[in-house]
């Protein structure tokens, strides 16, 4: 079996799935709130090839809502939903992810069947413009009480100097 250093994993994956950044591992009850809770800055333009939520731990069953949002700051325009809310939330299990289509606007994120185990998003999604800035938002309908997660973007640089932090 061929050895590849890390590095060379990284630059292959960068090359097939995007740049990978990743919150930490946090506490539903203090980040899923009922109301938009900003979890990315995007600096740039940047296409989303995949975005997700993972439960570390599992959900309660408060039948919380998510969707997402992103919200230009530079240039100031009013934040706008970029996807639909997910089916309820609620009892998630450990491993389960909330997935982004990225196919419209209103589209639903789905949630995986299994745990550790979901398809990829059918399509990508451009946010943000040519030095831009801007924050991807989790937005809930009702607040989480309990559980942990942890959210993944992968996205590909559009514009020079693109690219994105975890705020948390």
């Amino acid at each position: 079996m061929v050895k590849i250093n890390t590095s060379t994993r990284e630059a292959i994956g960068q090359v097939t799935v995007g740049v990978r950044v990743q919150t930490s591992v946090f506490a539903n009850a203090t980040y899923i709130a009922a109301g938009a809770t900003d979890v990315f800055t995007v600096n740039g333009r940047i296409r989303i090839v995949s975005l997700d939520l993972e439960a570390v731990t599992a959900f309660s069953d408060t039948a919380t809502l998510l969707k997402w949002q992103f919200n230009p700051s530079e240039p100031a325009v009013v934040a706008y939903d970029i996807s639909g809310a997910a089916l309820t939330c609620a009892t998630i299990a450990q491993g389960r992810r909330v997935v982004f289509q990225g196919t419209a606007l209103d589209t639903a994120q789905v949630i995986s069947d299994n745990a550790a185990a979901s398809l990829e998003a059918p399509n990508t999604m451009d946010v943000g413009c040519y030095a831009g800035v801007g924050t991807l938002a989790i937005v809930g309908a009702v607040a989480a009480t309990s559980g942990t997660s942890i959210i993944t973007l992968c996205y590909i640089p559009l514009s020079d100097g693109a690219y994105v932090t975890a705020l948390f």
